[in-house]
């Protein structure tokens, strides 16, 4: 059999463009939330909606916390393309601490300690609710790979069953005489 190297090319670049696909996405995903939680200190200030904000958060990490985060963006670029798998754990720290130096760099705006306590609480409530999230996403990952190996045990005990009824033995390859 001759290995095609267009398609083992393609599957390669294509796992590579799906790895920064999840890494920009997990960023954008820790922005937003950094956002949502200045828009809260934002409300609680008076200072009305800006919604506008959430689509240009990434925008928000340039601040003076820019020199630490692009250190910490390149140890989780180097280890999303080296992992070979996709863990919501990775895409949780990531958009974690995303979300954290979005605010840390915006809040000096509020001088009240009120909507700096609210952007942070909030900050704060949404990175749990994207853990849970990702924590039961990966929970149901969990669950489906398990029924597909109870399904891979019961198809195998059927063969086992075809294979005593035909040859006599209870395996394909040695049997307790130890004769092949």
């Amino acid at each position: 059999m001759k290995i095609d190297f267009g398609d083992v090319f393609a599957s390669g670049i294509g796992w590579l463009v799906k790895q920064i696909f999840l890494f920009v996405a997990s960023m954008w995903l820790g922005c937003t939330v950094g956002a949502a939680a200045l828009v809260a200190g934002r409300l609680v200030k008076g200072w009305g909606f800006e919604g506008e904000i959430l689509l240009y958060s990434p925008a928000l990490l340039l601040s003076m916390w820019l020199l630490p985060n692009i250190f910490f963006l390149g140890a989780s670029m180097y280890w999303f393309i080296r992992n070979e798998t996709n863990t919501p754990l990775a895409c949780g720290i990531l958009a974690g601490v995303e979300a954290l130096v979005c605010l840390a760099g915006r809040t000096g705006r509020f001088y009240d300690w009120l909507p700096k306590s609210v952007a942070w609480v909030t900050c704060v409530v949404l990175i749990v609710m994207m853990a849970t999230g990702l924590w039961f996403l990966r929970q149901w990952q969990i669950n489906r790979w398990a029924i597909e190996l109870e399904e891979l045990k019961a198809e195998n005990a059927i063969r086992r069953a075809q294979l005593k009824e035909k040859f006599g033995t209870d395996s394909a390859g040695i049997d307790e005489t130890g004769i092949l």
